[in-house]
């Protein structure tokens, strides 16, 4: 497992709760964006304490392998967070497989930055991991998002109806999947 990529422009790392208030201002920065598509957040996500526990957990999870998160910064400028690159539900044989999620600062959009943190982790997550399939579920609506993971290689496999809760309502997501042709 790789606590640490670098891409041609980016970093990308592993985190603790030691960053928990630049994750807390990348929330509060991007809520109107992130709130429309990602499934509903309790009542007290936008709190220190709330974000501080969540890395906590998820630096746990990580050290397991069930998880990984990687938090995205520019080579020019590596204290300020601009995208997350996550890989959940990291299973082992027989699914051997995993689920991609990805979110940018808005400010950061339209500049590839999300293709390149994702395809640098994808190839992570395939030679570490030995993972078979990512799958990838996104909003029919997000088409900036679609549009990331046909440039990483992801095919179309159908719409889940009503299958994410987001702001109290269950709404369609389309399934997209990567298999890893070099595991066998």
């Amino acid at each position: 497992m790789s606590f640490s990529l670098t891409t041609n422009r980016l970093q990308l790392h592993v985190e603790n709760e030691s960053i928990a208030d630049k994750v807390l201002k990348f929330y509060v920065e991007n809520s109107i964006y992130f709130d429309a598509v990602e499934p509903t957040r309790p009542n007290n996500f936008y709190t220190l304490a709330y974000q501080e526990a969540a890395l906590k957990y998820e630096h746990s999870e990580t050290i397991k392998g069930h998880t990984i998160r990687y938090f995205v910064y520019e080579k020019n400028n590596p204290n300020t967070i601009i995208g997350t690159v996550n890989f959940s539900k990291i299973q082992g044989s027989p699914f051997s497989c995993a689920t991609i999620g990805y979110k940018f600062h808005h400010a950061y959009w339209g500049k590839g930055y999300a293709t390149e943190s994702c395809q640098a982790a994808i190839i992570m997550l395939f030679s570490n991991y030995r993972i078979h399939r990512i799958e990838g579920r996104v909003s029919p609506d997000n088409i900036s998002s679609i549009h990331v993971l046909e440039r990483l290689g992801f095919s179309y496999e159908g719409l889940e109806y009503k299958s994410v809760e987001i702001n109290g309502i269950f709404k369609d997501h389309c399934r997209y999947s990567l298999l890893n042709n070099d595991f066998h």
